[in-house]
């Protein structure tokens, strides 16, 4: 490669070489390399230290709260979009408003959580106003109740808008002589969603959804508003054992870290192959 094509290159490789050297700096310090501090034992107690039950429950906790959260964006987001996508053109213009999530950062999206659904927030407030409840403190309760329940919330109100988005630029490309033609020969709404809809936008689907799963498993904005303490999320676990304990702690994190790390890369593997697989039955049906 001479000279010119390195440079051109290098907008792209600087960043990549970042990337690999910090995680191959992480890899490292999780066998014990490396570190700030001399850490006791051996190379491999890191990653022994994950199995812990606490640590357990905290990878389970956290890849429930995902996939919870990115099923109730992925049936939200379709079903905006289709009733958008239904709209006159006159009207279509003030359907826009879904996208105001999408500027709020995270962090905002989960305080607005939290000042509506908390024990003394506005719904619990509202409730009591209307004597629905003796106090607000008797409002059931939504938000750090053990299911993790405050955090799907926040992340369905901020990922709902981007799979909208994202549906909608398929629907699009959709032609509307199909529903017309569906519903002449007597097929309901909700056949014409499942059939011709669904299937139209199934790639958006399939792109958001894995990319919301793998941002709300291992995001820090909003579990450090929202998340339960025990068990927690593994973001939370993370930032603790790297600033809030001893150094000699840092294998243990780096090792919840490469594991987080290869859990992704294995979704993702496992996810194309399997969407390569149903293809090629539908492409022999």
């Amino acid at each position: 490669m001479d000279r010119r094509a390195a440079l051109s290159l290098s907008p792209a490789a600087c960043p990549l070489a970042l990337v690999l050297a910090g995680l191959g700096l992480t890899v490292a310090q999780s066998f014990g390399f490396f570190l700030p501090v001399p850490a006791a034992g051996g190379r491999f107690d890191g990653y022994a230290a994950l199995l812990a039950p606490h640590l357990v429950a905290s990878f389970a906790f956290s890849a429930l709260v995902a996939l919870a959260s990115v099923l109730l964006s992925l049936a939200c987001g379709t079903l905006i979009a289709w009733r958008i996508w239904q709209l006159s053109p006159k009207l279509k213009p003030l359907a826009l408003v879904y996208k105001v999530p999408l500027i709020l950062p995270h962090i905002a999206v989960a305080f607005i959580v939290l000042i509506v659904f908390s024990g003394s927030g506005v719904l619990a407030s509202a409730g009591h106003a209307l004597g629905l409840v003796a106090t607000p403190a008797d409002f059931p309760a939504i938000l750090f109740s053990g299911n993790g329940l405050g955090l799907i919330l926040a992340y369905a109100l901020k990922e709902t808008p981007f799979v909208t988005l994202m549906v909608l630029a398929l629907l699009a490309r959709l032609d509307p002589r199909l529903v017309q033609a569906a519903r002449m020969l007597g097929a309901s709404g909700t056949r014409v969603f499942f059939t011709i809809a669904v299937p139209h936008v199934r790639p958006a689907l399939e792109a958001s959804g894995i990319i919301l799963f793998l941002y709300a498993f291992g995001a820090y904005d909003i579990p450090a508003l929202l998340s339960e303490s025990s068990p927690g999320m593994l973001s939370i676990t993370v930032f603790d054992l790297i600033f809030q304990r001893d150094l000699a702690l840092r294998p243990r994190a780096m090792a919840l870290l490469v594991v987080m790390f290869l859990f992704a890369a294995a979704f993702i593997w496992a996810y194309v192959r399997l969407a390569a697989r149903l293809s090629s039955r539908e492409r022999k049906l």
